[in-house]
C-alpha cells in the first residue's frame, strides 16, 4: 500500500519469501476466506472457502494481519470539483510510475507550485506524515516548488524529525496553522493570515495534494463477528483496552497485528509480529499449565439453556454443544457468567460468589456500639481498585476505621444477592470499585457493576433506605489517594444517614 513511502529491499524480501515457502511447517492458502470458527486456544476449528472448495483447518491460534484502506478527503476540503486536486495515494502512484519510465518523463505535467493539505480534516498520524514528507522530498529533488499547510506535524516515529528538516533545507515552505486556510472551490488559490509575517499570504498552486483518512480493512467487521472479538470505535480489530496491549484481543489465542489493530508503519507491524510470537509462547505455556484444571463449570441439573452465559462471556470461552460448555483453557475466571446466571448454575472455583459474599462477615456482625464508625464493605476489582486499596494501606492514607476491603475477580461479579446479604448482616454502606470504562479486562464488567449499583439503589429507595448506601466508582491501580477520598466521602455520607436499619 505504501511502497513509495516505505521502500523495502526487494531482493532481500524476495529471498525471505522464498525461504519461508520452503518450510514444511508453513502452508499458504492464497485467496482463502475465513467463514467460520469454533473452539478455543489450542484447538480452533476454522472453516475456509477457496473458490468452490471448502477447507476445514485446526489451529492452535489465529493471528490477524489485515490491511488498512485509504479514502480521499476531497469533500472535507471543499475540493470535490477541483481539477487540480489529487489524493496522496495518486501522487505516490505518479512518482512511482515516473521512476519506472525509460525516458523519465514527468507525469506531473507542467505543475510548478504544489501544495499539500494535512491535519485539518482529521487528526494526523506518523504514517501519513512520513508519506507526505517522503513525497515532498521527491518533488523538491526534481525542482518543484512545494509548500505544506498543516495543523500539527506528527513526527513521533524514527527519522521523521530529520526528514522534516531535510524537506525544509530542500525548499519546502511549512505553514503551521490553527485553522484550515481559505481555498477557492476550483483550487486555484489558497490564502491565510500568516502569524509570522503578520499579513495575508496567497499562493496559486498548480496542484493540491490532499491527505487521506485511514479506515479498517473491508473484512474487519465480518472477521470480528466470526471470531467473536470486540473492535474499537473505528472498527479496528482490537478494542482500546490497556489489558490488550500490544497485540491481544478479548479472546485468548486470537491476536491482531499491524494495520489489523490500528494505523501502523511497516516497522511497527514487524514489531507487532514479534510481540505476537512472544504472546503465543506465553499463552501456550498457560495452556499447558491449565490443561487438566477447571476454573468454572456449569451444573447441568440447574442449567435451563437460556444462553445468558454464552452471550455474555467477554472472552469467547463458552461454546454450544447442545448446551453451554465452558473451556477451562479460555476461561479467565472473571465470574461475569456466574453473577448473571438466573439459575445460579455456574461456579467459578477460585472465586466462589458465596465465599465473596461471606467475606468480612465476622467484622460486620460485631456488636454495634454508640459512636462506632459506619461499617463500609468495599468490593474491589483485583485488577485495579484492590491494588489501589492495598497501596493506600501501605502509604498510610487516611482510611475509615470501619472499612472492609474484599477483592473480587471483576466488579461485574457483584450481584444483587451479595449486596443485600451484606446489608442484612450489618453493613451500613457498600462501595463497588472497578476499572475505568474502556479499561476493564473483562470488557463489560464495570458497565455491569454500574448498572447493578443503579438498580440496587432504586430498590433501596423503594424499601425506605437511601440509594446513597451503595455507590459505584472507577479507579486505576495507582490511584491510592483517590481510594482514600472515595472511602472517606462514603463514610461522611453514612454518618449523615445514620445506621443501617436493616441490621
Amino acid at each position: 500500500m505504501f511502497g513509495h513511502a516505505f521502500p523495502v529491499n526487494e531482493e532481500g524480501q524476495n529471498d525471505a519469501d522464498a525461504e519461508l515457502r520452503q518450510r514444511e511447517s508453513l502452508r499458504f492458502l492464497p485467496g482463502a476466506r475465513l467463514t467460520g470458527c469454533r473452539g478455543t486456544l489450542g484447538n480452533f476449528k476454522l472453516r475456509l472457502e477457496s473458490g468452490e472448495e471448502i477447507l476445514e483447518e485446526t489451529a492452535g491460534a489465529v493471528v490477524l494481519a489485515c490491511e488498512m484502506r485509504s479514502v480521499p478527503l476531497f469533500a472535507s476540503y471543499g475540493l470535490s470539483g477541483a481539477r487540480n486536486a489529487i489524493s496522496l495515494s495518486r501522487l505516490e502512484e505518479m512518482l512511482t510510475s515516473q521512476k519506472s519510465e525509460e525516458n523519465g518523463a514527468s507525469l506531473l505535467g507542467r505543475a510548478e507550485q504544489i501544495a499539500f493539505l494535512s491535519g485539518f480534516a482529521r487528526e494526523g498520524d506518523p504514517v501519513s506524515q512520513r508519506r507526505i514528507l517522503n513525497s515532498l522530498r521527491a518533488l523538491d529533488e526534481q525542482g518543484y516548488r512545494t509548500s505544506i499547510y498543516t495543523r500539527d506535524l506528527k513526527v513521533a516515529d524514527d527519522g521523521l524529525v530529520e526528514l522534516a528538516k531535510t524537506d525544509r533545507q530542500l525548499g519546502t515552505i511549512f505553514f503551521k496553522l490553527d485553522e484550515c486556510p481559505d481555498i477557492s472551490p476550483d483550487g486555484g488559490e489558497i490564502r491565510h493570515n500568516d502569524p509570522v509575517l503578520e499579513r495575508e499570504v496567497r499562493i496559486h498552486p498548480d496542484l493540491i495534494v490532499l491527505e487521506e483518512r485511514f479506515l479498517p480493512g473491508p473484512e474487519n467487521e465480518r472477521l470480528a463477528r466470526i471470531l467473536n472479538i470486540t473492535t474499537n470505535e473505528d472498527g479496528f480489530l482490537q478494542d482500546e483496552n490497556i489489558h490488550r496491549l500490544p497485540v491481544r484481543t478479548n479472546r485468548m489465542g486470537v491476536f491482531a497485528v499491524g494495520a489489523a489493530r490500528g494505523i501502523m508503519t511497516p516497522g511497527q507491524t514487524r514489531s507487532d509480529a514479534a510481540n505476537a510470537a512472544l504472546a503465543l509462547q506465553e499463552e501456550f505455556q498457560s495452556l499447558q499449565r491449565n490443561l487438566f484444571g477447571t476454573r468454572a463449570f456449569i451444573d447441568e441439573d440447574k442449567c435451563c439453556v437460556c444462553l445468558t452465559c454464552y452471550r455474555l462471556c467477554p472472552h469467547g470461552a463458552i461454546s454450544l454443544e447442545q448446551r453451554p460448555v465452558i473451556s477451562s483453557l479460555a476461561c479467565q475466571g472473571c465470574g461475569l457468567c456466574a453473577s448473571q446466571c438466573p439459575q445460579e448454575a455456574i461456579s467459578v472455583l477460585d472465586s466462589r460468589l458465596e465465599d465473596i459474599g461471606h467475606s468480612g462477615s465476622e467484622r460486620i456482625h460485631a456488636p454495634k456500639n454508640a459512636g462506632q464508625p459506619p461499617r463500609i464493605v468495599a468490593y474491589c476489582c483485583r485488577n485495579s481498585a484492590y491494588e489501589a486499596g492495598m497501596a493506600a494501606y501501605a502509604f498510610n492514607r487516611d482510611l475509615p476505621s470501619g472499612l472492609i476491603v474484599v477483592d473480587v475477580p471483576c466488579a461485574g461479579t457483584i450481584n444483587r444477592d451479595m449486596i443485600l446479604s451484606s446489608l442484612k448482616k450489618g453493613a451500613d454502606g457498600l462501595l463497588i470499585l472497578g476499572c475505568h470504562f474502556g479499561a476493564c479486562k473483562s470488557t463489560w464488567g464495570n458497565a455491569f457493576a454500574c448498572h447493578q449499583s443503579d438498580r440496587l439503589g432504586s430498590i433501596l429507595e423503594e424499601v425506605g433506605l437511601s440509594r446513597e448506601r451503595i455507590r459505584f466508582r472507577t479507579l486505576a491501580e495507582n490511584m491510592d489517594a483517590e481510594f482514600s477520598a472515595f472511602t472517606r466521602e462514603m463514610e461522611e455520607s453514612l454518618v449523615h444517614l445514620g445506621r443501617n436499619p436493616l441490621a
